[in-house]
């Protein structure tokens, strides 16, 4: 019960977030230079989940902030408004690209579309509040067929791997009871006899 709850718990999650299915393919969106490219992707249901990251990279460390977006993106599918977001990476992976330039990278799930109802999905990005003069480049990646967090399967795991320690705490100190005092043979004497 304790492996069950642990695998549903722990590591169920933890594939949920970390293993993002296979790349339908990469979009750069901004270019120092060029400005911001709209991405036209063509999708289909049996792909869904689909989860769109967001790799940006700056010179130097962006000043990040929950109230000042550093970018905008706007989902629309063959037309039709299905989205808008404000991305402010305050929980970005960071990284440095170039420690001799400076050039730090910061990716981001920027969205995730649990259906597709749409044949092709235009991602369009624009600047945030922060501004865009230290962006070097913004690639958008597309991945389909990623899993899909069910919110129960948490909790649940947690009750299974504390059900599975209770009994296990319970065998053990059943296994520790003391023998019955009859069962026991009669102790012996020591010593010459009269």
């Amino acid at each position: 019960m304790v492996l069950a709850g642990a695998a549903l718990g722990i590591a169920y999650p933890w594939a949920a977030s970390n293993v993002t299915g296979y790349e339908v393919g990469t979009w750069r969106v901004f270019e120092r230079g060029s400005g911001f490219t709209p991405a036209d992707v063509s999708l289909a249901p049996s792909e869904t989940p689909v989860a769109v990251t967001l790799d940006l990279r700056a010179d130097g460390a962006l000043i990040r902030s929950d109230t000042k977006p550093l970018l905008t993106m706007d989902v629309s599918g063959d037309g039709e408004f299905v989205s808008s977001v404000a991305l402010d990476f305050t929980e970005a992976d960071v990284r440095t690209i170039n420690p001799q330039s400076g050039e730090t990278g910061y990716r981001i799930e920027a969205e995730r579309l649990h259906t597709v109802d749409h044949s092709r999905y235009r991602f369009e990005l624009g600047p945030g509040v922060a501004g865009t003069e230290r962006f070097n480049s913004v690639d958008l990646i597309v991945n389909a067929g990623a899993f899909d967090l069910d919110a129960r399967a948490i909790p649940a795991g947690f009750i299974l791997m504390a059900l599975g320690l209770l009994g296990f705490v319970a065998s053990f100190f059943r296994r520790r009871r003391p023998e019955n005092p009859n069962s026991s043979p009669p102790p012996t004497r020591w010593g010459r006899g009269k």
